[in-house]
């Protein structure tokens, strides 16, 4: 019996509807293919954190330039007292030590209103204000045992009173100390008492009898910008500030004790003990007074309620999340209609998500924030729908990923409103998604093996080819 020739037998005929799919194509390594291509689009996103930082330092400059012309952030603190003295000499034939003294006030009223307005450079813009400071202090005269155990003597001819002003190019108008039951004496740069260090003003009280309680009141116009500050120095100080700027962010040493906001501006009040302050009320000069007279300040920043840099740089904290997710939508509907998209399709989608936020952050610059992510939002979920609707040959399916886009939107739009709220909101948000995701795929066959057996199973049986 001849042995049948196996060059020339039949390959074995495939049951009817059985199409066998490669193992690279199975719905589980997409999905990890997915993932990876989220974290790759951590590089442009990269790219667009930088950018938005170069543009964010640009507006500091500019707020700085307006600044440098209008006036910088004031801080206003004083007045004191400062009292040249001698120190006898502890070896003979040696002359003695020239030191300052500086004697606090006991009690400090203090009012100041600041006038704001926006000042624009290029597209940036900050606000800056002119402020009306009064200083009303009450000094006990000069004590020099609460300072030196030696004999010293006070040269009262060249005592003055100082005022320390963090911006003295802020200062506007002639300024004065009126003195009670006295004349006003004109006041002049730096701080006197030979005292060259530090920014501040001084009046000199040549004609002054310290050894009585002084009494003194002090008016400054100056302009200054983003933040106004006076610095609680007297035993019991109290603090009033107002202005019409709206939105206020109180910082400093201590918050106040009573604030009012509303339509019209805000006010607020302080009361400070010396006690708090941690500093004597009489002390002898050294090269750190200047951070005496203007550190410990209370007052206000005026806060803009939307800085937009801040604003997008949390959006993009969010980036990698939102990505993720619309890629997993986009493969959700891959699969309901059993297509195969491609590498390069799922990259689009990602460029297009990245390039929201260049168009966020270059329109927020002139339209604001809401305005400009509403226009970059639907612009890009009408973008993405309409190429998934393209390529899956779907309006439907494009509608429903148009829907799910403007939802994630919504969703990040709120977590950047809600600060408080933002990592509560957020994860519950991240665990629907996942839930949703787990429960829409119980039954994807993630290997993609025996796809085609289990199809022919419910296909037609396959007729066998009879021999010739």
């Amino acid at each position: 019996m001849s042995q049948p020739n196996e060059s020339n037998a039949e390959p074995p005929v495939l049951p009817q509807g059985f199409m066998p799919r490669r193992f690279g194509r199975s719905p589980g390594l997409k999905f990890f293919f997915i993932g990876f291509l989220a974290l790759l689009l951590l590089i442009p996103l990269m790219f667009v954190s930088g950018l938005r930082n170069e543009r964010s330092a640009t507006a500091n400059q500019a707020a700085r330039e307006i600044g440098e012309a209008w006036g910088r952030e004031q801080v206003v603190g004083g007045p004191a007292l400062l009292v040249p003295y001698l120190v006898p000499a502890k070896v003979a034939n040696t002359a003695p030590t020239r030191e300052v003294a500086i004697f606090l006030p006991d009690d400090l009223q203090a009012t100041s209103e600041a006038a704001t307005e926006i000042r624009r450079r290029s597209i940036f813009d900050t606000p800056v204000y002119r402020g009306k400071v009064s200083l009303q202090a009450r000094f006990l005269p000069p004590d020099f045992k609460s300072i030196s155990s030696d004999a010293v003597q006070p040269l009262w001819s060249e005592a003055v009173l100082a005022v320390g002003v963090a911006d003295v190019r802020g200062l506007k108008n002639r300024a004065a100390a009126q003195i009670r039951d006295g004349a006003a004496i004109e006041l002049e740069p730096t701080f006197g008492a030979g005292i060259r260090e530090g920014n501040g003003i001084h009046a000199a009280l040549r004609e002054v009898d310290l050894t009585r309680p002084l009494e003194v009141s002090v008016a400054l116009d100056l302009n200054g910008s983003r933040s106004l500050s006076i610095v609680p120095m007297a035993k019991n100080s109290a603090i009033r500030m107002s202005s019409n700027w709206q939105h206020p962010s109180f910082s400093g040493a201590h918050l106040p004790d009573d604030r009012v906001i509303d339509a019209s501006g805000f006010s607020a009040s302080w009361r400070v003990s010396h006690l708090a302050r941690n500093l004597p009320l009489a002390f002898s000069y050294d090269r750190r007074a200047d951070m005496t007279f203007l550190s410990g300040g209370v007052g206000a920043r005026f806060y803009q309620p939307v800085d937009l840099y801040q604003l997008v740089d949390r959006a993009i904290k969010y980036a990698v999340l939102f990505v993720g997710a619309v890629f997993l939508a986009v493969f959700g509907l891959e699969l309901v209609a059993r297509d195969n998209l491609h590498a390069v399709q799922y990259t689009l989608v990602g460029f297009a998500l990245v390039l929201f936020y260049v168009l966020l952050l270059s329109l927020a610059e002139h339209l604001g924030f809401l305005r400009a992510y509403l226009a970059a939002a639907a612009a890009t979920t009408g973008l993405i729908a309409l190429y998934i609707g393209l390529v899956l040959r779907s309006v439907a399916r494009g509608a429903v990923l148009a829907l799910i886009l403007a939802t994630g939107y919504g969703l990040v739009y709120a977590l950047l409103k809600s600060e408080d709220f933002a990592l509560l909101a957020g994860a519950i948000g991240a665990f629907v998604a996942l839930a949703t995701l787990m429960l829409a795929t119980a039954r994807v066959n993630w290997s993609g093996l025996g796809d085609g057996m289990a199809r022919s199973v419910s296909g037609p049986a396959a007729t066998p080819k009879t021999p010739a």
